[in-house]
């Protein structure tokens, strides 16, 4: 069902003969109740039709019949001010809402198509670093959207495990185990012996050379090295997965660099075959000058491959395996050429299902001060001065906990503290990622994560509570949506209310259109400022009053936003709590 605001785009696009997406972005709503629901400016058509504002705003709105669902259509000054019906609205939010929670947010718009989410891929053999928090959670929320507008997803972790810094583990693990016969590999010793290398190597330079003989070792097959390095690989997923599961992510697929290492050679040959391959100093390139580019380097001169070679093989692969509609790459902004690179030679080499590739990117994540301390998440993890994930989150659980406990004024919210604690710290988190458009550079800090009043997830997830508490004290089940009697919703309040949630749907569809989960964030707090508005206003919109039909229906209008906060907060990965 579309919303208000693009049917009224459409009743626009009708009389003024341009796009209704272009339209609908410029509505806004009107300062004072009064003055309607909705309201277009006329003010960038007056140069293009050599008129005064008001004048257009007259001649549109007589031209516009008021249909289902605006009660009324006029002029204000400048603007062609679209006035709601009640009922319209209520169908079209709370109604639905109460008919099918599960499905309210979702569409069909994805049925029969498949999306690949490439994201997180760290490293491994170390616990996950920081920085890869936002790959992480942009596209897992990605990939909830998607499923939720109706596509299939498939979630893949390209994995770094591949590489000299291999060797270098078995050089060090080597000398760790002559020393200790017992020696362990969990993740974090992993990074000790990692670390060690690098101290080691230092005052012995030879151990360089030694570790590109593992390294080497490991290519062609060894016996010795395929089974540490496979040991290596276990215990890091291990631990990356243990990380994974506190932050509500999971991928249907773990498929590193090395499981392209067999299937590089066929790309190469499919290159060379589409006469693109040419020689370039020794180096084996494919030239993009036409496209404004510089060579995409497909093998050096010593014969290896390079990110890009694996990134071919990788696209060629995850089509002929899953023969997507859509493969999104969710990596950092300073990759642009990288990826342009490969979608253009992916065409070139007759792909036409490359036009599907699409590199999803985010802006950088720094800290405010006092985060960390003096420690630097942009350190060398040679040295071991990096910031890793699992500290923030277990600092942000730390931090909530410390929250809860002293405004807890609920003896099951101390009881349960602990949990609590563990959905708003890592809620907070999450949420912080979301706060604005991804390509913008992130500043971290306590006080914004935590905050229970402000833009936060806290803030959201207090509201849940929120609106929790007022069903419990309304104490009453509610009957089918079809029983109550919505009429007796009628203040500006309770519409912008209604009209808020009616928007949930459109929210989802644009965040996922745009692959941008900050649409949704930015609707659910805009959600909640509606409701508190309403809510705060006790005199003229109490829940429990001596009308019982009235009662119920404001419960219900409370239940409609608590679903659409609940299903709101589980696209974007966060616990919804019923009591703090």
């Amino acid at each position: 069902m579309p919303t208000a605001s693009q049917q009224a785009a459409r009743m626009l696009s009708g009389v003024i003969q341009k796009p209704a997406d272009e339209l609908a972005a410029m509505l806004i709503r009107p300062p004072k109740p009064e003055m309607g629901d909705l309201g277009f400016p006329c003010f960038t058509l007056s140069k293009e039709l050599k008129k005064a504002p008001p004048q257009i705003a007259q001649e549109l709105a007589s031209q516009l019949s008021a249909i289902e669902p605006f009660a009324e259509i006029k002029a204000v000054g400048p603007y062609v001010n679209f006035f709601l019906s009640t009922a319209a609205v209520v169908e079209s939010s709370a109604k639905a809402v109460l008919a099918d929670p599960d499905a309210w947010g979702t569409s069909s718009d994805g049925a029969g198509k498949t999306v690949v989410i490439d994201y997180s891929s760290p490293n491994i053999a170390k616990p996950l670093g920081v920085h890869h928090i936002r790959s992480t959670m942009i596209g897992s929320g990605l990939s909830r959207l998607y499923a939720a507008c109706g596509y299939k997803v498939v979630t893949v972790n390209h994995l770094g495990d591949w590489g000299t810094n291999f060797g270098q583990l078995m050089v060090s693990y080597k000398r760790a185990e002559a020393e200790n016969p017992n020696q362990s590999v969990d993740i974090d010793e992993l990074l000790k012996l990692y670390i060690r290398f690098h101290a080691d190597a230092e005052n012995d330079e030879s151990l360089e050379e030694e570790a590109r003989g593992w390294f080497k070792k490991l290519e062609d097959g060894d016996a010795e090295a395929v089974r540490l390095w496979k040991i290596f690989v276990e215990e890091s997923l291990k631990g990356l997965k243990k990380l994974y599961t506190r932050l509500n992510v999971s991928f249907d697929v773990y498929a590193g660099e090395s499981f392209f290492n067999d299937k590089m050679e066929a790309t190469v040959g499919r290159i060379e075959k589409a006469g693109l391959l040419e020689e370039s100093e020794g180096a084996m390139v494919v030239d993009l000058e036409t496209d404004g580019m510089p060579p995409c380097l497909i093998r050096k001169r010593d014969g290896a491959t390079t990110y890009a070679t694996r990134d071919l093989s990788a696209a060629e692969y995850r089509h002929s395996e899953y023969n997507f509609n859509k493969c999104l790459y969710v990596v950092a902004n300073q990759q642009e050429l990288h990826f342009r690179q490969v979608f253009r030679v992916l065409e070139k080499m007759g792909h036409d299902w490359a036009k599907g590739c699409e590199h999803v990117k985010f802006g950088m994540l720094s800290f405010g001060k006092g985060v960390f301390g003096e420690e630097k998440a942009t350190g060398s993890t040679r040295k071991g001065h990096v910031v890793f994930l699992e500290d923030v989150i277990d600092k942000a659980v730390d931090a909530a906990k410390k929250i809860i406990l002293e405004n807890a004024r609920d003896e099951e919210v101390t009881a349960g503290a602990e949990t609590l604690a563990e959905q708003v710290g890592i809620g907070a988190v999450i949420f912080s990622e979301y706060l604005q458009r991804r390509q913008k550079d992130v500043v971290f800090t306590w006080e914004k994560a935590l905050n229970l009043q402000g833009d936060s997830g806290p803030y959201l997830q207090y509201t849940h509570a929120r609106l929790s508490s007022v069903l419990r004290k309304y104490g009453k089940a509610l009957p089918a949506a079809d029983a109550i009697d919505w009429s007796r919703l009628g203040t500006s309040l309770e519409k912008g209310v209604l009209m808020a949630i009616a928007e949930y749907p459109a929210a989802v569809s644009r965040a996922t259109s745009e692959n941008e989960p900050a649409v949704v964030a930015d609707y659910l707090l805009g959600l909640c400022a509606e409701f508190n508005r309403m809510f705060t206003d006790k005199e003229n919109h109490r829940i429990v009053t001596d009308d019982e039909a009235l009662s119920q229906a404001r419960a219900g209008l409370v239940e409609a936003v608590r679903l659409t906060l609940h299903n709101g907060l589980a696209l974007l990965g966060l616990a919804a709590p019923e009591r703090m």
